[in-house]
């Protein structure tokens, strides 16, 4: 989904038990009960307690509204996720989890799954392309419309592609199909966000699971017709 202002992030987080804000991880929150923990490079190995800390807080009855903030949420390990897992599924009353990054698939399926996930709709952004290269872009474009027979030639196609001194990360033969999957996902909002068929919102949860699958090490053609057909 798209947000036009920043300023209804209160008003938004207030609906819902835990959203995830695809913006600038260290803005200004204006609510008050609000508990926020920042997250870096340096935090991963020690971070888990600091989450458990913070997760602790939703034990305590609370009577009105209460926030708990996680900025630059990419960072996440996955024993801390799997911590804040357990409070996303049961936050208990008048509870709210925000989930500050500017890469949202970067967070466990399972954490996405049971939150509301929102993009920053600024001036022109659902009508400019996205900033990548024109070969991305075109197989995005490809892949976002493809029927399962174009599907099957398409993931052939990209499964047998050699990674370039162009690239992403040309050292990294899974970074080119990754950014396409980034890229499709990223038209598939702006697409639903125009004409509002959910249709859209489907093939980003098919276009989600395969880009998780595929950064564990999963098979690029096996995962993409398994997540999409």
């Amino acid at each position: 989904m798209f947000i036009d202002s920043l300023e209804k992030i209160p008003q938004i987080t207030r609906a819902f038990s835990t959203t995830i804000f695809a913006v600038d991880p260290d803005i200004k929150l204006n609510l008050t009960q609000l508990v926020s923990l920042s997250l870096n490079t340096d935090s991963i190995s020690s971070q888990i307690d600091e989450v458990r800390e913070l997760m602790q807080l939703t034990k305590n009855k609370q009577t009105q509204d209460f926030f708990l903030a996680i900025r630059h949420a990419e960072f996440l390990s996955e024993r801390s996720s799997n911590v804040l897992l357990k409070t996303i599924e049961e936050p208990g009353e008048h509870i709210h989890i925000i989930l500050l990054t500017k890469k949202p698939l970067q967070l466990l399926p399972t954490i996405r799954s049971r939150s509301m996930l929102f993009y920053l709709k600024t001036p022109g952004n659902l009508v400019s392309p996205p900033d990548v290269s024109a070969e991305i872009l075109d197989y995005a474009k490809k892949l976002l419309v493809a029927d399962k027979d174009n599907l099957i030639n398409l993931a052939e196609e990209l499964a047998k592609r050699k990674p370039k001194k162009s690239d992403p990360d040309p050292d990294n033969d899974k970074a080119f199909i990754l950014k396409i999957i980034e890229t499709t996902i990223e038209l598939a909002y702006k697409s639903f966000y125009k004409t509002n068929n959910q249709l859209f919102l489907k093939k980003v949860e098919g276009l989600d699971q395969a880009y998780q699958n595929i950064s564990k090490n999963g098979n690029k053609k096996l995962q993409l017709l398994a997540n999409l057909i």
